[in-house]
């Protein structure tokens, strides 16, 4: 275990005060409350839709749409929390990004209890989602709702506490 108040050049200091050391990755500094207000102000589609729409909203449909794996399914992108969301063709151009991610998502997975790599179930949910997403939001196919950031981090909280109280 680290000393989550030494700031390095490999840390972020996150919204709860935690210092997060990018190169340690102690489970320590990782926290349920820090991946739920960071995913809620974390847009999908690197922004490039009419309103804001979250991660985090994102992440509680994705565990809605999962059966066994719930909990993995809310926390499918919880690393984003903390290196941040890139769309998808750049994270595939940029190998070490891959490599960080995978290592975080390790020690993210073994703190809450999921297993890695995540299951089919729930990369099949996310990639439902991804297509419902971009009809909804982009070719206006039908309507999804917008949660505000607050609505978001709020339902993020109250779907992972039903899941792990």
């Amino acid at each position: 275990m680290t000393d989550n108040n030494i700031y390095t050049e490999n840390s972020i200091r996150t919204f709860t005060g935690k210092v997060f050391d990018l190169k340690i990755l102690d489970p320590e500094s990782i926290c349920i409350e820090d991946i739920a207000h960071s995913l809620s102000l974390t847009p999908r589609f690197g922004g490039h839709l009419e309103k804001m729409y979250s991660v985090a909203q994102h992440s509680v449909m994705v565990s809605i749409n999962c059966i066994e794996n719930q909990l993995a399914g809310l926390l499918h992108d919880a690393s984003e929390a903390y290196i941040g969301d890139m769309p998808s063709p750049f994270k595939r151009m940029m190998p070490e990004y891959k490599i960080i991610e995978n290592r975080l998502m390790e020690v993210i997975a073994k703190k809450y209890g999921f297993s890695i790599p995540l299951p089919a179930e729930v990369k099949a949910a996310d990639r439902m989602l991804l297509d419902m997403e971009w009809e909804a939001f982009v070719n206006k196919g039908f309507n999804m709702e917008y949660w505000t950031p607050e609505e978001a981090e709020n339902e993020f909280l109250r779907m992972f506490h039903s899941l792990t109280d």
